[in-house]
């Protein structure tokens, strides 16, 4: 019987199993068969043998004999590994030299069992699959292994052929990187520490953003200008691009190409791809190619293609790759990638908190389809972690199987699983990272079982909490559009979510507390609630006084914030690593704490100090109808990083008796009101936007230094659409003013945000207060006045 796994390329062939076609390996802790290494095996078939006598030993307890077989010699019974004159005697019917480099064979036959693929991996490949499927071995990660008992161990009848569905798999984690785990799970990408052993792996030269250091512009600028972006009529450099049908950059381009393979001869992919941020050539020729193609994937495609057909010959086993990323994402109409480029379709833009055929994400799925239509070589750079915040709850879980399987359903032949890559402690790296190897391999897999799978192996007694945890997570972000960078402040960390999570972990820490392994485990787990209460915590804790609710953590946030330390940064096992991102800018856990090393007083409860009765308009604002306007009070204001950047604070001094009070040592837009949290009728039209504040001044300053900053930024069109910045000499400590930010069309995708001055900023960092302008920005109110 021949099983095809859904439109996967992986086949399975399975006889039928009688008492008599069984195959014993071993029994009573005996080896039964010997393991068979034919002449002329490679280095990978050889270590093979090696990892599957190891693996059976630490099953069976039977120690199996490595036996060289030479030419010409049949021993009557054993484990064939590899192909060779053995494996072609025996299993004549099995044609190992037509099998592609990563397909494999696992087959029983009278007293033999194989075990072989393709060069340089299937038969590595093998070893591990049979350990998996037939003996239940699982590599959860380099630190933790499940390696069943048996000391008698028996085959059904095999006929089993495999290939992954994917050519290139990429789980980009950091505790994937190891080369044993990554071999086990069939990770061939270009990060893993692979060696030759291991059957070597995919060598992406470049990797990425490589325009600029192909063509590198403080070497070549000044003398080729031409060869750079045209933007606004000036050729430039600096957040630019290259000119893509620069007839010289292209020969020069081809030269480059050949200069990187010749150096890196092992590389089978090379990168010839776009720079990091936007800024596309606006020149005559480049512009008539993208109006053609509808893209300006269509300048860089055809760029591509050129340096792809000149070099096809010298370099007949490269494929050039280049990105469809933000402004290249859109399909071209008919310019086709040739047969030797791939195309890598970037997901960077997408809700991840909804699978790709959710209709907030149906733009890049319409993407994928187009341009699955255009490449027969679709590669796709996914994102599977919060850039921002490594540690935060990052809900996508039951996003990645049917993510995993849309891409392979549209063609996409190559996947890269972008995640936390720099450090252990993500929240569930280690986790993605398995699931999404499984994956790779085969995308027709119950994800949710293979989630399942992974709690109970790894986490045991404490899975059930974990999995309800995960399950919170998920319905309380479902509506929410989650992207990569999703901030601090995102909806569904609130307080009622995440005392449930963190009542859930605390469950899973008493289920395994007898077990220090899995402990050590659970507690790893329990960091990103923990992370999540640190970094919102006077907002939660305002939450919950408001709601009368039970705090389930100690009051103290610096001891909440110590034990958090101790967890990432301690001892651990071998194969683990301690914490050293808390995200991708490298934000170290050390560095995360300091701002928590004083304990802050609980925050102001604005019910209880705001003032009754009718508000007036600012008195500076005058011959203004309070009945037209709009009195935008801190109820629909909210604070990024409550408690540091900003907090609520009783002042008599302001309209309502309430303040938001920011300390003048950042710059951060820490107060912000989303223009869709005001009526609907100011959420449209022209409006006099004003922010009342008062500003506590710092002696010896010089007044004509800012002291606030405010305006109004539109997310839509990724723009200001007003910005004031206030001086020092222009604002009072004993009473509220009004500035005007500007006259704003407004539109829901908008906010009005207000910031301390930036001129206390060293180096990006926040300055101790003493370097500060000012001591503190007072916002009472933002106050919208019609214009019309």
């Amino acid at each position: 019987m021949r099983v095809a796994l859904g439109i996967c390329p992986v086949f399975v062939l399975l006889c039928a199993t009688t008492a008599q076609s069984q195959l014993t390996l071993a029994t009573g802790g005996k080896a039964r068969l010997p393991i068979l290494v034919q002449y002329g095996a490679t280095p990978t078939e050889r270590y093979a043998a090696e990892e599957l006598a190891s693996h059976l030993q630490q099953i069976t307890g039977a120690r199996f004999e490595l036996r060289e077989v030479h030419p010409g010699e049949v021993p009557q019974n054993g484990i064939i590994v590899g192909p060779g004159h053995l494996a072609e005697a025996v299993f004549p019917e099995v044609k190992l030299s037509e099998f592609e480099g990563e397909q494999l064979t696992v087959r029983t036959k009278g007293g033999y069992l194989l075990l072989a693929g393709g060069r340089p991996r299937g038969t590595l490949y093998a070893v591990y699959r049979f350990l998996s499927a037939q003996c239940g071995v699982r590599w959860w990660t380099p630190w933790a292994t499940h390696i069943p008992k048996k000391s008698t161990l028996r085959l059904p009848a095999l006929a089993i052929e495999e290939k992954p569905a994917f050519e290139y798999r990429e789980p980009f984690w950091y505790p994937a990187f190891d080369g044993d785990w990554a071999a086990r799970n069939y990770y061939n990408g270009n990060s893993a520490r692979l060696t030759e052993k291991h059957g070597g792996k995919i060598i992406y030269k470049g990797f990425v953003h490589t325009f600029y250091p192909l063509v590198p512009p403080e070497q070549y600028f000044e003398k080729h200008p031409e060869w750079y972006s045209l933007i606004g009529g000036k050729r430039t450099y600096q957040h630019a691009q290259l000119c893509c049908t620069n007839p010289e950059l292209r020969e020069f381009l081809v030269e480059r190409v050949r200069q990187w393979l010749k150096e890196s001869p092992e590389a089978s992919i090379i990168s010839i791809s776009q720079n990091d941020w936007r800024g596309a050539c606006e020149c005559e020729n480049c512009k008539a190619i993208d109006e053609r193609e509808g893209t300006h994937a269509g300048s860089v495609l055809d760029m591509v293609n050129y340096i792809a057909e000149r070099l096809e010959k010298e370099f007949p086993h490269v494929a050039f790759d280049t990105l469809a990323y933000q402004y290249t994402r859109k399909p071209t109409k008919t310019l086709k990638p040739r047969h030797n480029v791939i195309v890598r379709l970037c997901s960077i833009e997408c809700n991840f908190a909804q699978p790709l055929e959710h209709p907030s994400n149906q733009a890049f799925a319409d993407d994928i389809r187009g341009w699955s239509k255009m490449s027969n070589r679709l590669y796709v750079w996914d994102y599977t972690t919060n850039f921002a915040h490594y540690v935060q709850p990052h809900p996508n879980y039951f996003s990645l199987g049917p993510n995993v399987r849309f891409f392979h359903q549209h063609g996409v032949r190559g996947l890269f699983e972008q995640g936390a890559y720099q450090s252990h402690g993500a929240e569930f790296s280690e986790l993605r990272a398995w699931v999404l190897a499984q994956l790779l391999w085969n995308p027709y897999q119950d994800d949710r079982k293979l989630i399942d799978e992974f709690l109970k192996g790894y986490y045991g007694k404490a899975a059930p909490y974990i999995k309800k945890y995960m399950e919170l997570m998920h319905n309380a972000a479902k509506d929410f559009y989650m992207t990569c960078f999703t901030g601090t402040n995102a909806p569904f960390l609130n307080f009622e979510v995440l005392s449930e999570a963190e009542k859930l972990w605390q469950q899973a820490e008493r289920a395994v507390q007898n077990n220090p392994d899995l402990l050590w485990r659970v507690k790893q787990g329990h960091l990103p609630v923990r992370y999540a209460f640190l970094t919102n915590w006077m907002r939660l804790r305002r939450e919950c006084l408001l709601k009368g609710k039970q705090w389930p953590l100690p009051l103290s946030r610096k001891a909440v914030a110590d034990e958090w330390l101790a967890v990432a940064t301690g001892a651990g096992p071998k194969g683990w690593s301690p914490m050293t991102h808390v995200n991708e800018g490298g934000l170290t856990p050390q560095k995360f704490v300091e701002r928590f090393a004083v304990d802050e007083p609980d925050p102001v409860i604005p019910e209880s100090v705001r003032k009754t009765g009718v508000v007036p308009p600012p008195a500076d604002i005058p011959g203004v109808d309070p009945r037209d306007c709009v009195d935008a009070q801190e109820t629909v204001a909210r604070i990024t990083n409550e408690g540091n950047w900003g907090f609520y604070a009783g002042d008599p001094l302001a309209s309502d008796g309430l303040a938001v009070k920011m300390p003048g040592n950042h710059h951060e837009w820490a107060y912000h009101i989303p223009v869709s949290s005001l009526p609907e009728r100011a959420q449209k039209g022209k409006w006099k936007v004003y922010v009342v504040l008062r500003v506590e001044k710092k002696a010896g300053v010089d007044p004509q230094k800012d002291a606030f900053w405010a305006g109004v930024w539109d997310t839509k069109n990724w723009k200001s659409a007003g910005e004031i910045r206030g001086k020092i000499a222009d604002t009072d400590e004993k009473s509220y003013r009004s500035y005007l930010i500007g006259t704003v069309e407004m539109h829901p995708n908008m906010y009005i945000w207000v910031a301390p001055p930036a001129a206390g900023i060293e180096g990006g960092v926040h300055v101790p207060p003493e370097k500060a302008n000012v001591q503190a920005v007072w916002v009472d109110r933002v106050y919208l006045v019609p214009a019309e």
